[in-house]
């Protein structure tokens, strides 16, 4: 496990439910860890110098609350190495078999992903949120808990979806921004940009 964070500890929960086994974390053993005081940390220099890329799945437990490149650059320096992610779909969970989900995706509880979305690497769909028809969600994005993609919605690489936001049927969101939490988006908002409010109002993230 990468972190060892709140998101972190509900990753712990959805892979103990569904019978994985959770070997070590990978980081610097902090008093802020929210996992159980059982689990080893182990620090990134050894493991992407000692440990086998054929032996170890990785979990990108590192949430955010907007910011995502942190979780983006873990995700990558580990694939980089050669390890590779475990996708994860918690039990309650509601996946649609038209859906393609890739490498790393957590779709947490009670998260419907529904017909031909496309959720791709190291995407976070978080508890409650909801990915209807044709929409595309771009790497390391989060949308985040209770969250509505209405259908044809495209969201960008690294982009934060906050809690209980919607973005109406169409709208594309960029790489790179910030949708605040509760936020009702009715237009395409652009690149580095941050959206609040209902409706919605977009500003350039600096």
């Amino acid at each position: 496990m990468l972190g060892a964070g709140g998101h972190a500890r509900v990753l712990l929960e959805v892979l103990e439910e569904a019978g994985h086994h959770l070997n070590g974390v990978v980081g610097e053993y902090s008093q802020a860890s929210k996992l159980p005081d059982r689990y080893t940390f182990v620090p990134d220099h050894i493991v992407l110098k000692e440990f086998s890329t054929d032996g170890y799945l990785m979990i990108n437990g590192v949430g955010s609350s907007s910011d995502l490149s942190l979780r983006d650059r873990l995700f990558r320096e580990f694939k980089d190495a050669g390890f590779n992610f475990l996708q994860l779909q918690a039990q309650t969970s509601h996946i649609s078999e038209s859906a393609t989900l890739f490498e790393g995706v957590q779709v947490m509880h009670q998260a419907v992903v529904h017909s031909e979305a496309v959720i791709e690497d190291n995407v976070i769909i978080n508890t409650g949120a909801i990915v209807e028809h044709h929409c595309v969600v771009a790497e390391s994005a989060h949308i985040a808990v209770g969250a509505v993609l209405c259908g044809n919605v495209e969201i960008g690489a690294r982009t934060h979806v906050g809690a209980n936001a919607t973005i109406l049927q169409g709208v594309r969101v960029g790489s790179n921004c910030i949708i605040g939490a509760g936020a009702v988006v009715l237009h395409d908002v652009p690149d580095n940009s941050i959206a609040v409010g209902v409706p919605a109002v977009v500003k350039s993230r600096s």
